[in-house]
């Protein structure tokens, strides 16, 4: 097949920096165009499917990554891209499946263990997804991404402890992990400490503030707890500025309202 390297380097690299701007459907346009213009470069389907489901076009993402699949079976990051276009798309059964068949090439691959995990638990498997995690820590202890998810399985499951201890580790992992101090506020708030969820709550707010914009959610659980706590008017402007930051979420609104109808300004809520 006829290939002009000099286009499929250059749509490449474009759609490489709007991937990383998220600028999801420049980034799979530009892919498709590399792609268009270098047939014989089967990677960039591989490119193109990651943008199209984040772009969340699942359709094409999953059709991207079976293209791709279908001129390298033996692909370890094909059968992964695919699982995650599916995982996306929210079919799970086939993420399960897909996740699987890259586990047959890679028992210990961190990116299939951790879809396998996600659909395990989303199927309502808790206790295999639980097993799938722990495996993975096994193989990769320093990933601190697992240790988040499998927090986040323990938390939802209600085994805080468990819970508490994973979003330590992922802390000694990554110091600044917002999220893992978001996280341990909720656990202690589920604890009755709630001294100690307002701290952890506002050192996640600290770190989000500049470098993470649209991060909402410790300002959400921080407005929902002094709600609880009856401090209204903080609660007030917490939940504010989550609307700030994420308008699209029903949460932040309702938040807002409920502080207000504490403030006794019942037509604004």
């Amino acid at each position: 097949e006829p290939c002009d390297t000099v286009r499929a380097a250059s749509a490449r690299q474009a759609g490489q920096q709007a991937l990383a701007a998220r600028r999801f459907a420049d980034a799979a346009r530009q892919f498709e165009e590399a792609f268009g213009a270098c047939p014989a470069e089967h990677e960039l389907l591989l490119r193109l499917s990651e943008a199209l489901a984040y772009q969340r076009d699942f359709p094409r993402a999953v059709e991207a990554a079976q293209q791709f699949l279908a001129k390298e079976p033996g692909s370890l990051a094909g059968h992964v891209a695919l699982a995650n276009a599916y995982f996306m798309a929210q079919r799970l059964t086939d993420a399960l499946a897909e996740a699987g068949q890259a586990l047959r090439l890679d028992p210990v691959d961190a990116a299939a263990l951790k879809l396998k995990a996600n659909s395990q638990y989303l199927l309502g498997d808790t206790g295999a997804a639980i097993s799938t995690f722990l495996s993975l820590l096994d193989a990769h202890p320093e990933d601190a991404d697992g240790a988040y998810m499998l927090g986040r399985v323990y938390y939802q499951d209600g085994r805080i402890d468990y819970a508490i201890g994973q979003f330590q580790r992922v802390l000694k992992l990554d110091p600044r992990s917002y999220k893992a101090y978001d996280n341990l506020g909720l656990c202690y708030q589920s604890r009755g400490d709630t001294e100690l969820a307002i701290r952890h709550f506002l050192t996640a707010i600290k770190l989000v503030e500049k470098d993470h914009p649209d991060y909402d959610w410790p300002y959400a659980n921080l407005a929902s707890l002094l709600i609880d706590q009856g401090d209204a008017e903080k609660a007030f402007a917490a939940a504010s500025k989550a609307a700030d930051r994420n308008p699209l979420s029903a949460r932040n609104f309702y938040l807002g309202a409920k502080a207000l109808v504490k403030l006794q300004k019942t037509d604004l809520a």
